[in-house]
């Protein structure tokens, strides 16, 4: 009788020392989840800005590119060298408004 309170007795303790542990390891698998979760949470918000920076600079670009083709055109030559430069073509005739 007495060997099978020990016997209960010991299975008592495993079990509730097994339990305990079940508990301890649930509680911390489900922490490292939770900031797992929270930290692809952050990861995701950077991607969505660092994509919306890549894409602004891609506008950017395009910009810059067609304005360097502009400025190098021939038409925004002429433009400058006759606004700025008070230059005419060969056989050009010039008149000047003085009333401004």
């Amino acid at each position: 009788m007495e060997k099978r309170r020990r016997i209960r007795k010991s299975r008592k303790a495993s079990s509730v020392f097994l339990r305990l542990f079940m508990l301890v390891f649930v509680v911390t698998v489900s922490v490292g989840i939770g900031r797992q979760a929270l930290r692809y949470q952050e990861v995701q918000e950077e991607l969505a800005v660092v994509t919306a920076e890549i894409e602004a600079e891609r506008e950017k670009q395009l910009d810059f590119d067609s304005r360097k083709e502009y400025y190098t055109s021939d038409t925004y030559i002429e433009q400058i060298a006759r606004e700025q430069l008070g230059m005419v073509k060969p056989n050009e005739i010039i008149y000047i408004n003085r009333s401004e």
